[in-house]
């Protein structure tokens, strides 16, 4: 295996020696500063090409003042200039930026809502001399700081005039200026009243992940027919070893920048087609949105949404409705999310707002308002008894379901729990103040109330084990210590209140310092306490600082989450989703119903969890970086399991044309004490290799190795005789390993193939894969091949 990459890199790096001349008038500046020049050059090059006029000739660069003809001389076996047609001003932008608009598009999850504002702004962008702090720092890779500085200078009554201007701004870092540049301009423009639309159609038939197919398969239904009765399960009965795609389909209008209109239709696994639906199919599924921006001056705005929008305020810790889940999103870096509110045309269904919300902004006072109603799926339970599940019966929890079921198809069964459809309904009303008495300082107050049409009613552990695993040995041996973070979810109605809501309210703050942003977020779920009394409800905490300078960052952050902290619309900081390594995970089969595992799988909040987490990236050279290092260390709130976990990522880059990666990963389960039976270590190394054969080819190579330390399976090392030994003796290891090649050729600036093919092999261990759409969770072992076809079929 060793020889075989050492010849692999030998060919690749005498491939690279041989490899096309760079462009000039193509080139980013990253690349041109790989040429053997100064600093300095690099970037006379580029702002040349910039500002004053694509190159004609190799002999153009002797207009430059720091290329002297020895210079020229030295470039001219390695550059070459292409011909460049002058296009009209909105296609000229448009090619610039399709490279960030093909990337915003293959975005999912998290960012899928955020990348059609993103989108946005890079087709009609802002000036950047009228923008507020929000405005700014919502930008991708954009951090306070940044916009702090660029605020702090228009403050004094400068005016930003060009790229190199908006570089020379006083504390805004080379990465925040580079990346805001592609979504402002400079100076005002006559008013772009054109009308823009886009489609987007998403077709998904990827098949099950191994989690919701081991669900489906367990779970089992009685089928009568005149001439005989038999036992079946899902995975049969819907038949869903056949491909079912999930297609989406989105269209959206913008005039300007004052209007923008959406609508989309997506349906899950095994849901109706687009072109099988009624309107009654549409208003439950579909989302549609129309937003007006009305300008009262430069410096105040309203933002006004009707139909679907999406809420984010503070650390996420009250309000931030997304159907998805993001491990370690710190807020900054490619984790941030939009704050404010905006319209929404994203696949989140369970947590999708719809109704109306305003949004008034100044230089010092923000406020806002939203008001939804909207129906929601719900794990029920059989609570009367009477074997039907109707309006009459309790909740436990909110549900994200795989694929949609009803609960009627579990009537007159065994099952005492099931997911269901449109459960109850939910009206929710809400708003947000904020202050910012400085530039980059801001202090804030979020707070919703939800109301339901029926009880949330969650029993103590005693009895609650009972309810979620109904045989009586199940419950006594496999209800453990973790489920207390079901036996924590929130009751509308217990013994010392009845009531129809939750109610869920919160504080932020913001300040820069120099080169360092401070923020955070403290939140409290009213239970039974003093709405006026801070500590005594459940809470969640998130404080962070984030310091940076030209070629480092630092960033430190503190969460506390109370195990009753149940706020189905946080989404702070955590390593981990809700109820992992709860029975909901680890022991779905036992359950009243497996379908709940969805509660899991699905989960989109934050576990209960205590830490801190440090994060740095470091660029040593222009041709080594240490990129984004972090160490988190938390406790587990259901259990008190202590972790600690390391990542490093190092990145070497010679050339403009070959890159070597190296990460490693670490992490320990019960740190605390290594003679714990329970104490697990991983440890997961990587290498990359990046190389463009050509400027049309590129080629990636990838290795990854695991090994994880670990307690046995019980049922592997268990005496097999009643009343035997029932505890895991010793420790198991377990390995895996994962080859991938990824290969992109570019057939000319409009059409390109990029396919890959995968070995791994996981004995235990879980691989992922980052497609060119969406990132995928592989099992056991096996090899994989895809490959995507991209066309820019014209300027427009």
């Amino acid at each position: 295996m060793k020889k075989g990459f050492l010849v692999i890199f030998l060919f690749l790096l005498f491939s690279i020696i041989a490899a096309e001349k760079l462009d000039l008038n193509r080139a980013s500046l990253e690349e041109i500063k790989q040429l053997p020049i100064t600093e300095k050059q690099a970037e006379d090059i580029y702002n040349y090409r910039f500002y004053i006029n694509y190159f004609k000739s190799i002999y153009d660069l002797r207009e430059i003042p720091s290329v002297d003809q020895k210079t020229l001389l030295k470039l001219k076996p390695m550059v070459k200039i292409s011909h460049y047609e002058i296009e009209d001003e909105a296609a000229k932008r448009r090619e610039e930026i399709y490279y960030l608009i093909e990337r915003l598009g293959s975005n999912e999850g998290l960012q899928e809502g955020m990348s059609d504002v993103w989108e946005d702004y890079l087709i009609t962008p802002r000036n950047v001399n009228f923008l507020n702090f929000d405005k700014i720092r919502n930008m991708p890779n954009v951090s306070p700081i940044d916009a702090a500085a660029v605020l702090k200078r228009l403050a004094l009554n400068d005016t930003i005039t060009d790229y190199r201007d908006l570089r020379n701004t006083e504390g805004i870092s080379y990465y925040g200026a580079s990346n805001l540049r592609h979504y402002i301009y400079y100076k005002e423009k006559p008013h772009d009243k054109r009308l823009y639309f886009d489609y987007q159609l998403k077709y998904n038939d990827t098949p099950y992940r191994e989690e919701p197919e081991e669900m489906y398969k367990t779970t089992e239904l009685e089928v009568e027919n005149p001439s005989n009765s038999y036992t079946t399960n899902l995975w049969q009965k819907y038949h869903m070893e056949q491909t079912e795609p999930a297609v989406t389909n989105k269209l959206r209008a913008r005039l300007g920048n004052e209007w923008k209109a959406g609508i989309m239709y997506s349906n899950n696994k095994g849901g109706t087609d687009l072109f099988d639906i009624d309107i009654n199919d549409f208003t439950q599924y579909g989302k549609f949105f129309y937003g007006f921006h009305p300008k009262f001056s430069q410096s105040n705005s309203l933002n006004i949404f009707l139909g679907n929008y999406r809420v984010t305020y503070g650390e996420g810790l009250v309000m931030e409705n997304t159907d998805f889940y993001s491990s370690r999103k710190t807020g900054f870096g490619f984790s941030k999310t939009i704050k404010g509110i905006i319209g929404d045309l994203s696949r989140t269904r369970e947590y999708a707002l719809r109704g109306a919300a305003a949004e008034w902004r100044s230089p010092k006072f923000n406020a806002a308002m939203f008001i939804s109603s909207d129906y929601k799926d719900a794990i029920v339970y059989d609570s009367n008894g009477d074997g039907l599940f109707t309006d009459e019966d309790n909740m436990l929890a909110y549900i994200t379901q795989t694929r949609s079921f009803d609960s009627d198809i579990f009537e007159n069964t065994n099952y005492t729990m099931a997911p269901e459809e449109d459960a109850f309904k939910e009206d929710i009303i809400g708003g947000h103040l904020e202050y910012s008495p400085i530039i980059g300082s801001s202090i804030g107050i979020t707070a919703y109330e939800a109301t339901y049409d029926r009880d949330f009613v969650v029993y103590g552990p005693d009895s609650l084990r009972y309810l979620l695993m109904p045989d009586p040995a199940d419950a006594e041996g496999k209800y453990k210590m973790m489920d207390s973070e079901i036996a924590a979810l929130y009751s509308t109605k217990t013994g010392s209140y009845d009531r129809n809501y939750r109610r869920v309210y919160g504080f932020d703050w913001r300040t820069v310092i120099n080169n360092t942003s401070l923020q955070g977020e403290y939140a409290e779920l009213e239970v039974d306490g003093n709405m006026f009394k801070l500590g005594d409800d459940p809470k969640a905490l998130v404080i962070s600082s984030y310091t940076q300078f030209d070629n480092l960052y630092l960033l430190s952050l503190y969460r506390n989450y109370d195990l009753g902290f149940d706020n189905p619309y946080s989404r702070g900081f955590s390593e981990h989703q809700k109820f992992d390594d709860t029975a909901l995970d680890k022991y779905a089969h036992t359950l009243a119903n497996p379908l709940m595992r969805d509660m899991y799988i699905n989960s989109a909040q934050a576990q209960a969890e205590e830490g801190v987490y440090f994060e740095t990236r470091y660029q040593f050279h222009r041709m080594l970086t240490l990129n984004r290092a972090y160490v988190d260390i938390w406790e587990r709130k259901a259990d008190g399991r202590k972790t600690v976990r390391f990542q490093g990522e190092l990145d070497f880059r010679p050339i403009y044309q070959l890159g070597l990666r190296l990460k490693y990963k670490h992490q320990t389960n019960r740190y605390d004490d290594d003679a714990d039976r329970a104490v697990s270590k991983t440890n997961e190394t990587t290498g990359k290799i990046r190389a463009y054969l050509s400027n049309y080819d590129l080629l990636e190579l990838e290795y990854r190795y695991l090994n994880v330390w670990q307690p046995p399976y019980t049922y592997l090392t268990n005496d097999p005789e009643p009343g035997g030994n029932t505890i895991a003796q010793g420790s198991m290891l377990s390995h895996a390993d994962y080859i991938c090649a990824d290969y992109t050729h570019y057939f000319n600036d409009n059409l390109k193939v990029k396919g890959s093919f995968i070995y791994w092999d996981g004995n235990g261990v879980s691989h992922w894969d980052w497609e060119d759409i969406e990132i995928d969770f592989m099992g056991e072992g096996g090899t994989k091949l895809w490959f995507s076809l991209h066309d820019k079929i014209s300027n427009n």
